[in-house]
């Protein structure tokens, strides 16, 4: 389920994209799609329910949904050897977001991770040595 749409992608690029244009609406709901598709999988293995619910966590979705899917689509309509500032701006914010949903530095607003699924995104403590660890050192006096 996409968070946002065709038009949302317009007001935050500040063009209009058409049927004969490149990317064509076609092209850019089939981002959106991906985008949306990306954002539920990292936020399932963080132990969310998908599609996401609530009035704040789908604000909060389909603004990083509309950010993340503006810079393929720019990519897909522009030939560039550096994207402007804004674009790079949209990239950054997007895998921030991301990174910090993955690392739980993240929450969804009013949403809190209850999945059956074990997080694949969990922080696993290095093991302690045991008192009968011995260094190398100790091996060899024996």
């Amino acid at each position: 389920m996409a968070y946002c749409d065709v038009a949302d992608i317009e007001k935050e690029m500040q063009l209009t994209i058409s049927i004969g244009g490149r990317p064509d609406r076609e092209d850019v709901e089939a981002i959106i799609d991906d985008i949306a598709a990306e954002l539920d999988g990292i936020a399932q293995a963080a132990g969310y329910t998908v599609p996401v619910t609530g009035t704040q966590a789908v604000a909060l979705m389909k603004r990083y949904n509309t950010i993340c899917a503006c810079v393929p689509v720019w990519h897909s309509g522009f030939v560039s050897d550096s994207p402007p500032a804004r674009v790079e701006y949209w990239d950054k914010q997007c895998e921030a977001f991301k990174m910090r949903l993955k690392k739980g530095e993240q929450q969804l607003p009013g949403l809190l991770p209850e999945s059956e699924i074990d997080p694949a995104f969990e922080i696993a403590s290095f093991p302690n040595r045991d008192r009968h660890w011995r260094t190398r050192e100790e091996l060899d006096e024996t």
